[in-house]
């Protein structure tokens, strides 16, 4: 990189930090307010950013453990290197102020700007991340119930994105390691730093494709066409993957790569409804009443996740707010 542009890297990063502070500081204290915290305060919350106090490292980010002020904490570190876009740090830290009122959002406390990127502060949760099989990453199964719940509130964290403020904010990037689970086995949703809004008014706009294979709209991808479509459709392979267990991309019957969505297309034709399911689903049962009702929320989740992936385009969802209606009707179903 030539002077001039370390240069002009290190005035962008410095104006996005006046921009954050203003931010930060106009919500005075009273609306959705974040502090501001020092490199030392982060630096000691997590040994200096140790393995050991790693929750989760994915390519753009990494995850840790921390504790401020006696307070158990989730502390959000960029990999500077891979960030495409300085922009996108920002708007995460903006997005998910304005989301830290939702119950099914992960909560933002505050940031610190004095790394190359802003590293984000946010409520800790007890079992943190789902992985890509839509469990934990302790191994332990999630019964039924709690899977159910965790697609209820999702929704609402999603329809809450793209319906309370002036524009709506697409999130472009929901998939199961998006997910944070706390001791109450809440929901909540982070990772906003893909979000776009829809100018009022408009149906859409156009944009680079963004999001992880598997959960990307396919008319998004060659259309490059951002509308509440692109999250109806990451959401309803979300709910394939909590149906299933499996990931939304993963080995077949001979090792190759294969997609979640065609794999449930293919059982489907076939009429083998219970090889989409994952067994584990059919644990917990009392008795044959049990497994009736239970059989009844399985069949209505599913048919609410094609509808949501547009399987043989028939009966689309037309809204996330439509979803999260109907996920509460089959909640209620038992």
């Amino acid at each position: 990189m030539s002077k001039n542009n370390k240069k002009k890297r290190r005035s962008d990063l410095k104006n996005g930090g006046i921009l954050l502070e203003e931010l930060i500081a106009s919500f005075d204290g009273k609306t959705n307010p974040i502090r501001c915290f020092s490199s030392d305060q982060i630096l000691k919350a997590t040994d200096n950013f140790s393995e050991s106090r790693i929750i989760s490292s994915w390519g753009y980010f990494i995850w840790y453990k921390g504790v401020i002020e006696e307070r158990p904490v989730s502390i959000k570190k960029w990999s500077s290197q891979n960030l495409s876009s300085f922009t996108e740090a920002y708007r995460d830290i903006s997005v998910s102020s304005q989301m830290s009122g939702h119950k099914n959002a992960l909560k933002l406390i505050g940031c610190c700007l004095e790394f190359d990127l802003p590293a984000l502060v946010c409520e800790y949760t007890e079992h943190g991340l789902l992985n890509r099989d839509g469990g934990l990453s302790s191994g332990e199964v999630l019964p039924w119930k709690v899977r159910l719940k965790i697609a209820k509130e999702i929704a609402s964290s999603v329809t809450y994105l793209h319906t309370a403020f002036p524009e709506t904010i697409i999130h472009r990037n929901i998939n199961p390691t998006n997910i944070f689970i706390d001791e109450n086995w809440t929901a909540k949703l982070s990772d906003f730093w893909f979000c776009v809004a829809i100018p009022e008014g408009e149906l859409y706009v156009e944009d680079d494709v963004k999001g992880v294979i598997g959960f990307v709209d396919p008319d998004y991808y060659w259309t490059m066409k951002v509308t509440e479509k692109v999250d109806i459709y990451s959401f309803g392979v979300v709910m394939l993957v909590l149906l299933s267990g499996r990931a939304a991309v993963f080995n077949g019957p001979d090792e190759a790569p294969m997609s979640l969505n065609d794999h449930v297309s293919e059982v489907m034709e076939k009429g083998e409804f219970d090889e989409i399911v994952d067994k584990e689903i059919w644990n917990d049962l009392g008795g044959d009443d049990d497994l009736v009702l239970r059989r009844s929320q399985v069949e209505a989740f599913l048919r609410l996740a094609l509808r949501c992936v547009r399987y043989k385009k028939e009966d689309p969802v037309s809204s996330m707010l439509d979803v999260a209606k109907e996920l509460k009707l089959i909640e209620k179903l038992s």
